[in-house]
């Protein structure tokens, strides 16, 4: 995506969309502009398709669109005080995904490691039901070890 171009532009939606209208027009443009249906040449339409796909990852995560949304906002207020942008006023913004940010687990993920949890004690417990029933040694030595 070029530095100049402005996603919500790029996607044909307004600053205030929700997620369900970003997720509209990236369908609508996406079946326009993939490079399988339209007349435009290979590299042209692999090169926007590519644009619109980084812009509605941008646009679609919250994180990523608060600091997307911040950045926009400092480069108005440079270009309305008619400064030249220097180094010192603008502060770095990092718009790629954070790999070590957490989020919390959510209760279809925790009942899931409940009933993981569950299941291995369950499973453990047979085992060594059986075992106990049927007589067997709980210290048993591999015959490969003999």
């Amino acid at each position: 995506m070029t530095p100049s171009s402005n996603c919500y532009e790029l996607l044909g939606v307004a600053p205030s969309a929700n997620n369900a209208e970003l997720r509209k027009a990236f369908r609508q443009l996406s079946k326009r502009l993939h490079p399988d249906t339209t007349s435009l040449p290979r590299d042209e339409a692999t090169r926007q398709f590519q644009n619109l796909c980084e812009a509605y990852d941008l646009l679609s995560d919250p994180v990523l669109r608060a600091n997307y949304d911040s950045f926009i906002e400092q480069e108005s207020n440079l270009i309305n005080q008619k400064k030249e942008p220097s180094l010192t006023n603008i502060e770095p913004v990092k718009f790629s995904r954070s790999i070590g940010v957490r989020r919390p687990l959510s209760g279809g993920e925790l009942f899931s490691l409940l009933l993981l949890l569950i299941s291995i004690f369950l499973s453990l417990s047979l085992g060594i039901f059986i075992a106990f029933f049927k007589g067997g040694n709980l210290d048993f030595t591999p015959s490969w070890l003999m």
